[in-house]
């Protein structure tokens, strides 16, 4: 696990500056590859590749990156995990292919030499995000690869100009390379608000975009191209009846055994992410069957009881006889850590605290690598709303036979009486994909324009935050259409894009073996009804319910939650204050949203969206005075 950058420099303009440019990109994420740095320079002082190690497999200096094939011609600076490495390895070995460590980034280098591009993808399984350089063809020009993993687990990030194709794991190392203009985008801003994260591929950066999920960039003759390699929509479609459900348990059973083994695969100290769910328990369950000593668990507790899940973790560390770990944390420990929490994160969003801290608590127990059960919500139908879809389609029909003027009239009317139902804005205008935004929304247009100040027009020409190119074959059933949103929206734009900087803040992988891509087919490519059936997550209980004690499998869905509204409502006049008097938000708008927070009639994560927001817009100008 890594993290990289690079510049390629079109027209020779930096000479040496090249090599300091990417050596401080490089260093600026030194917390994401602390046990080692490396630097390659091509031949003609066009290109340059930067490397921050952690070290996971093949801890040894043969595992040293950019790395090259034999000959020198190709070279990678890569983060991530290939978990069939040693599959593949032996393949590329009976074709010829000789090798001088034990790592996986080295038979991705030998794979694409003997594959090519699109083969060595399609034969990869994990999580990844890398650069290729090849220098083999000197007649037609080198070419160049930025590559991310299916479902989008590992960050990369571009600009492109006449001048420079500019890459890194982060936007910030961008931005602060000081060869691009760090313009505000105010589109991704609007965008924030909508949906509470930043979706793809735009950024908070004019100009610097997003790889997206399954899709790998080309470089040719200083021109890109975006190519998409692999479709989730596709998965849908492909959809069958023709196994019997019995028969479906046991091939998930069979699989999951599969890629519990594969996840396992480690050089450095693991644990897993214990939260008392199903997700995590079966995590657990399944790891311990692999496990010669007894796995290593941590669990985050409250001193708020309601919201604690210390009852279930411990429970299940017992039944596994885990080395388990409990970290109370407290509202003080929130707000000490708030400027550290801000600075972890790469792109503003409302999520991303509870990974935080527990990444934090991992590696203060000295793990290097961590288990996790997102995923499986998206996967397995996990979330309220897919079984609220039949409703919510109902709603829409009638929406859809309603005069525009008078829906807006019906709705207005409606949110006016009672607030819980303000979000029905979202689907003024029908369709699957606005209501989507009934439950993952964040403000509604009209607040947004409250907020911001600008215009209804203004706020159609940004457009919605769901770009549907990313998921284009919709398929129809509400139900598939918010599977396939949460995949591209929720999962990638969110809770992975989270989940990465606010663990490798503190130098800790988090590996999440749902989101095997084979996993994920062989479950999707099964009916709807056998994935939405009588009892919550129905394949995965029916999977794992042999391994867990019953109060695990039958106990509600809880999700990782923490005291916020409480927490918020004790600070709200320390967190309102800073998200006063800056360029964007109205303070008018801001009192309302903030005394709505402390008085409880309104959820904490719209007060937090401000103030992150605040805080990317204030530079860390001000500082939050506890």
């Amino acid at each position: 696990m890594c993290r990289i950058a690079g510049v390629i420099d079109f027209k020779n303009s930096l000479g040496k500056k090249l090599e300091e440019v990417t050596i401080s990109m490089r260093d600026s994420m030194v917390y994401g590859g602390p046990d080692d740095a490396g630097l390659f320079m091509s031949n003609n002082k066009k290109v340059a590749f930067g490397n921050r190690r952690l070290s996971i497999i093949d801890l040894s200096s043969n595992g040293h990156q950019p790395m090259s094939n034999k000959t020198k011609t190709i070279w990678i600076t890569y983060n991530g995990e290939i978990y069939n490495f040693r599959e593949l390895r032996k393949e590329l070995q009976q074709e010829g292919c000789t090798f001088l460590s034990g790592s996986d980034t080295e038979v991705i280098v030998n794979g694409y030499e003997q594959w090519g591009i699109e083969k060595l993808i399609s034969k990869l399984r994990g999580m990844f995000a890398f650069a290729i350089y090849d220098e083999r063809d000197v007649i037609n020009g080198h070419k160049l690869y930025l590559v991310r993993d299916r479902f989008g687990i590992k960050p990369l990030y571009y600009y492109h100009s006449d001048k420079y194709l500019i890459f890194a794991s982060e936007v910030k190392a961008i931005a602060g390379c000081g060869l691009i203009s760090q313009e505000e985008n105010i589109d991704a801003m609007v965008k924030f608000l909508q949906l509470g994260s930043i979706p793809v591929p735009l950024t908070t950066i004019k100009n610097v975009y997003s790889i997206p999920a399954s899709h790998y960039l080309e470089l040719k003759n200083e021109n890109i191209t975006i190519k998409r390699y692999w479709n989730i929509s596709q998965v849908f479609k492909s959809s069958t009846n023709n196994m019997k459900y019995g028969d479906v348990v046991e091939l998930i059973k069979s699989t999951l055994d599969k890629v519990m083994q594969l996840h396992l695969i480690s050089d450095a100290p693991l644990g897993v992410f214990l939260s008392g769910g199903l997700d995590s328990s079966a995590l657990c369950a399944i790891a311990s069957k692999y496990q010669q000593n007894p796995l290593v668990t941590l669990s985050l507790v409250f001193e708020e009881n309601s919201f604690s899940e210390a009852k279930y973790s411990r429970l299940v560390a017992k039944k596994f006889n885990t080395n388990h770990n409990e970290i109370t944390l407290t509202e003080k420990d929130f707000m000490d850590e708030i400027p550290s929490i801000i600075s972890a994160m790469d792109q503003p969003t409302v999520d991303g605290v509870n990974t935080y801290f527990i990444s934090k608590a991992a590696k203060d127990i000295g793990l290097k690598v961590v288990l996790s059960g997102i995923g499986a919500d998206e996967v397995f139908l996990g979330y309220s709303h897919f079984r609220k879809a039949k409703m919510v389609n109902n709603i829409l029909q009638l929406f859809y036979r309603t005069p525009g003027v008078l829906r807006e009239v019906l709705v207005n009317g409606i949110a006016g009486l009672n607030r819980k139902f303000e979000k029905l804005q979202f689907i003024t205008e029908p369709s699957n994909n606005n209501a989507y935004f009934l439950f993952r929304g964040l403000f509604t247009p009209k607040q947004i324009q409250q907020l911001t100040g600008i215009s209804k027009k203004e706020l159609r020409q940004y457009g919605s935050a769901i770009d549907l190119d990313g998921c284009s074959s919709m398929s129809g059933s509400l139900t598939e259409d918010f599977n396939i949103l949460e995949f591209w929206h929720y999962l990638q734009d969110q809770i992975l894009k989270d989940t990465d900087f606010m663990s490798m803040f503190h130098s800790v992988e988090v590996r999440v073996p749902f989101l095997d891509h084979m996993l994920v087919e062989q479950v999707i490519s099964n009916a709807l009804n056998m994935r939405l059936g009588r009892v919550n997550k129905l394949l995965l209980v029916d999977a794992v319910k042999e391994y867990l004690p019953n109060e695990i499998v039958s106990r509600p869905k809880m999700g990782f939650v923490f005291p916020f509204n409480k927490w918020f409502q004790n600070s709200s006049s320390l967190f309102k204050e800073q998200c006063l008097n800056n360029k964007f938000l109205n303070d008018n708008s801001v009192h309302k949203i903030w005394d709505d927070v402390k008085d409880g009639k309104l959820h904490w994560s719209r007060g937090w969206a401000l103030f992150v927001l605040s805080e990317l817009l204030n530079s860390g100008k001000k500082s939050l005075k506890v």
